[in-house]
């Protein structure tokens, strides 16, 4: 066991003395040299030592051997000292170039080689090219290849195809791959697969970095000239769903978990259209935002609704959409209502909006077909997408349209209150897609009044009657969008005042001709009649039992 080691020492190791002869080589053994004067001798001698001495004793035998072994390895210790010295393990380095492997390309691959003038080659590769990294699993296949050492430039045509496993998989015409990046810049008809996600990108030129340890922790996207990309998401058993369409002038998605987009940026959901100047998306927490001129709408044609703002935020679980907020100068509407205010908050159920909140700095409005409301915040409830409540906090006012067919006035009615809560019938009837909601009740709480008008009998071109109240809640019900009564709660009070008749119309008008009568100056008129709270059939102070709290 110990024979090659040892003449490997003799050939290698340095000497220090000439060799002696066999002879005297016997007659030193013989004389048994201290163990310190072993590492004197060469190899060869050791052995030598080692076997005559076995003769007389079996223990110096033993002892012989050890030297010898040692000696043989401290001789290739001192000849790897010499010569070649023992590789130490190297510190890791800030980055890892990819050094190109070529060796799996199929038989029939032809490959020229050219020296260029600085000393560098020129490869050129056809009849089909496969590469990859050395000690990577990612793989290139083309139809040919040329590549430029000093550069660590790799140029690719035909068929390209391109596959970091379980990160990502590009296809194009051509792509170029630099090494010492670890960069691949594909284009002719790229399609790049994302094989975590399953997300893909199309488009006329796409650039992947791959991780690079060191300097890009992360694999990173980018994709100009328009792309278009499908994102698929996944519910929480890992099922995907309906892909999301993202098309925009320029594109950057960052490990496969964020994703960017910059100019005329459309998004195409199943049940939500977007666009925005530029947007963001996180596919694991599923929330979406919209920069700039924001727009959504819904793809129901019975029920649609709209939503506008300099900034909107989707939030989506299980790839359901559950809430969109639009921030600064938003602006929603549906068939039913209108919303301003500087924030306003949709929710969602089952798809369809549920409720609906403005809010923020200044003030909030809600627009229905009979009735503006304006208070510091405004909630709606919509089931089905259908107005059923609205509900306006903070120095609310609610101001509403007379009937037209009776009364003809420029004037609004109005109700204000600490709150105003509103309820409209919206019942659906069957084959009527155009039906809006109309009130049927509102109630104000808090420092309430109202001022209706009520039409005159003699048709609705002669001023309209006033009924003016006020108390600490006042509920107001409608018949077929009209004033139908109105109940004063606490401290009421209030007037009604109707106006007298016009003294200075012609009266006698369509009388049959008779003597004639001396004219008499037409009184001075005394202005309108009031009545007494108590006369008004619009008021009763007793608390409507139907009233809602």
């Amino acid at each position: 066991m110990l024979v090659v080691p040892a003449l490997v020492a003799g050939c290698f190791g340095p000497r220090r003395a000439p060799r002696p002869p066999a002879g005297e080589a016997r007659r030193d053994t013989a004389a048994a040299k201290p163990a310190a004067d072993v590492p004197r001798t060469t190899a060869d001698d050791a052995l030598r030592a080692a076997r005559d001495s076995a003769v007389r004793d079996s223990t110096a035998r033993v002892a012989a051997l050890d030297s010898a072994a040692k000696m043989a390895g401290d001789s290739l210790a001192r000849r790897d000292s010499a010569g070649k010295k023992t590789p130490r393990k190297p510190a890791p380095a800030a980055t890892k170039q990819c050094i190109f492997d070529t060796n799996d390309s199929p038989p029939e691959t032809r490959i020229r080689y050219q020296r260029l003038p600085d000393s560098t080659g020129l490869t050129f590769i056809g009849g089909g090219f496969v590469g990859h990294c050395q000690g990577e699993k990612n793989r290139i296949r083309a139809d040919s290849a040329e590549q430029y050492e000093a550069s660590g430039i790799v140029n690719m045509f035909g068929n390209v195809n391109y596959e970091d496993p379980g990160r990502m998989r590009i296809e194009a015409q051509h792509a170029t791959y630099f090494t010492k990046e670890e960069r691949l810049f594909a284009d002719g008809n790229v399609v790049a697969t994302q094989l975590a996600s399953g997300s893909t990108f199309r488009g006329s030129s796409i650039e992947y970095l791959r991780p690079l340890p060191g300097s890009r922790p992360a694999s990173r996207l980018i994709a100009p000239n328009r792309p278009t990309v499908q994102l698929l998401e996944k519910d929480s058993t890992g099922k995907p769903g309906p892909p999301i369409t993202v098309s925009a002038n320029t594109m950057v998605d960052e490990a496969d978990s964020l994703l960017f987009a910059w100019g005329d940026v459309q998004i195409n959901r199943t049940t939500l259209l977007g666009e925005s100047d530029s947007a963001s998306f996180d596919k694991l927490t599923e929330r979406a935002r919209l920069i700039r001129t924001a727009r959504i709408v819904n793809r129901d044609k019975e029920q649609p609704f709209r939503l506008f703002g300099d900034t909107i935020d989707i939030y989506s679980k299980d790839r359901k959409v559950e809430r969109v907020i639009a921030l600064h100068n938003a602006n929603s509407s549906n068939n039913d209502v209108v919303m301003q205010a500087e924030q306003i908050d949709l929710r969602f159920a089952d798809q369809k909006l549920d409720r609906a909140y403005a809010f923020g700095k200044g003030r909030a409005k809600a627009t229905t077909s009979s009735q503006l409301l304006v208070a510091d915040s405004i909630a709606v409830r919509m089931p089905e997408q259908r107005v059923r409540q609205v509900i306006a906090i903070g120095r609310a006012v609610a101001t509403g349209t007379p009937d037209t067919l009776k009364i003809k006035s420029d004037d609004r009615d109005v109700l204000s209150g600490d709150t105003v809560r509103a309820w409209f019938d919206s019942t659906e009837t069957p084959g009527d897609t155009s039906q809006r909601a109309k009130i049927s009740e509102i109630h104000a709480i808090g420092n309430a009044s109202s001022l209706f008008q009520i039409a005159n009998k003699q048709g609705p071109t002669a001023p309209a009657s006033l009924n003016y109240v006020r108390g600490v809640t006042i509920l107001v019900v409608f018949d077929s969008g009209q004033v139908r009564f109105v109940t004063v709660d606490s401290a009421a009070s209030g007037l009604y005042q109707e106006p007298a008749p016009d003294s200075l119309s012609d009266s006698t008008k369509g009388r049959p001709a008779g003597p004639t009568r001396p004219k008499v100056p037409p009184p001075v008129p005394n202005g309108p009649r009031q009545r007494p709270l108590t006369q008004s059939p619009f008021l009763t102070a007793v608390p409507d039992p139907r009233r809602r709290s």
